[in-house]
């Protein structure tokens, strides 16, 4: 895939004109796809970014671009954009295992899991870890995913059942998490919570029934009835209960005490998988895109900031795991571009931008990451990008910029907005790329 980027000035300047002048983007001699495209606002970043988009999909109908879009700002005419928010009925399952036997698994899934919710403002504390380590490895467990087994990791995995396989959803884990935490409330098994639910629910029904009466004036013949019925009940949910604390049923009952530590703990657990099955987008039910678009557009503008990093690194995740599935490509099948991305990067060696930014090169995914300056990266995820774009940094990003890239302060007073740019390309073969004065053939 080759995209014109604009012109080299220098070229210009030496008399070479035509093809040879014009700077490309061009996959076939980049280490990989990956882009930064630094600007401050009004720069001409969302420009720059259509640009690119329309002449991907001029060149290739293999490739999907996808857009996340945080402000709701970058709409592409033609695209297929999808809203999300807390009231939709669609999204992601953060839940769902990856079978490659490699890169995949339950394990690496619950440490993805875990590691993108520490990445968001409220981190979890060392014994929170634990315990949501713990409440995920069983319910893989009773799903039919179990570590280290990785014959048991597909959905298809030659084990008759009475019902189909399924991964479990953010939804199962919140009612998983708050069964264990009535089990360790009570200090009791299964069979004890099941039969005091089951009391409960009953006790619930008669009482409601006791205020339609009283609101009726019957309080005769029928509320003895119900009254004596009440002390039934509570005699049989107590004979349940003490049937159950005396019946061990897995001989695990006090294993799993131990395992999840303490209520307080493992309550504060089960608030903070509510609170992100709340946010309403991490569900098995797939957005409704249009499969026969070349850009799909997730709008976010909608969600929390931390929402939005949760969000973002799930579907990048989901994207990579696709693409090492569909296995190693000669060119560029997904394009992802993340708007004000450095909300989505950090230094953690695990998180997903990294390691596209690493490893996802040979399975064709390139990154595109928007934002207004270069300082906002790591160092390792700009030595892993094969273009970089300066529309024009604010000048307190000036320093770090000339230090960090090594570019001269000259370069940097040189870029008009919307009329010049610095353009660096990591080509196969050069031991070091320099930054082009570039002009771009048609500004804004």
């Amino acid at each position: 895939m080759k995209i014109p980027l604009g012109m080299d000035a220098e070229a210009i300047k030496a008399g070479r004109t035509g093809f040879e002048s014009t700077v490309h983007w061009d996959t076939g001699r980049l280490i990989n796809g990956h882009t930064l495209i630094a600007g401050k606002s009004g720069t001409g970043k969302t420009w720059t970014l259509r640009k690119m988009i329309s002449a991907a999909l001029a060149q290739d109908s293999k490739t999907r671009i996808h857009i996340v879009d945080t402000h709701g700002d970058i709409d592409i005419p033609g695209s297929s954009s999808v809203k999300f928010s807390e009231s939709t009925g669609y999204g992601f399952n953060p839940l769902e295992i990856n079978s490659d036997h490699d890169f995949g698994g339950v394990r690496k899934r619950i440490q993805q899991f875990i590691s993108a919710i520490n990445r968001t403002s409220r981190q979890l504390g060392t014994k929170q870890e634990a315990v949501l380590r713990a409440l995920l490895q069983d319910i893989y467990a009773s799903n039919g995913f179990h570590d280290g087994k990785p014959e048991t990791w597909s959905l298809d995995d030659g084990v008759v059942r009475k019902f189909p396989k399924k991964h479990p959803t953010l939804a199962d884990a919140v009612r998983f998490s708050q069964y264990k935490l009535k089990g360790v409330f009570l200090g009791v098994g299964n069979r004890a919570v099941t039969s005091l639910e089951a009391a409960n629910r009953k006790m619930f029904a008669f009482q409601r029934k006791a205020r339609d009466l009283a609101k009726g004036g019957r309080v005769d013949a029928e509320n003895e009835a119900l009254r004596a019925e009440i002390e039934r009940l509570k005699s049989e949910a107590i004979d349940a209960y003490s049937e159950s604390v005396c019946a061990m049923e897995t001989g695990k009952e006090l294993d799993d005490l131990l395992k999840y530590d303490s209520r307080d703990v493992l309550k504060s657990v089960c608030e903070r998988l509510e609170n992100i099955n709340a946010v309403g987008v991490f569900k098995d039910q797939p957005p409704p895109f249009d499969k026969s678009c070349g850009v799909w557009r997730y709008d976010i503008r909608s969600l929390a900031q931390d929402e939005k990093k949760l969000f973002a690194e799930i579907l990048m995740e989901r994207l990579f795991v696709s693409a090492v599935e569909r296995g190693v490509s000669d060119g560029v099948r997904d394009i992802i571009i993340l708007d004000e991305a450095h909300n989505y990067l950090d230094d953690t060696p695990d998180n997903i931008a990294n390691k596209i930014a690493k490893e996802a090169r040979k399975f064709g995914v390139a990154l595109v990451c928007a934002s207004q300056s270069p300082t906002h990266f790591s160092d390792d995820f700009l030595s892993n990008v094969g273009c970089k774009m300066i529309l024009g940094l604010d000048e307190m990003f000036w320093e770090g910029t000339i230090r960090r890239m090594r570019i001269d302060r000259a370069a940097l007073e040189w870029i008009k907005p919307h009329r010049s740019m610095m353009v660096q390309l990591n080509h196969k073969g050069e031991a070091r790329s320099r930054f082009i004065y570039t002009v771009l053939k048609d500004p804004k």
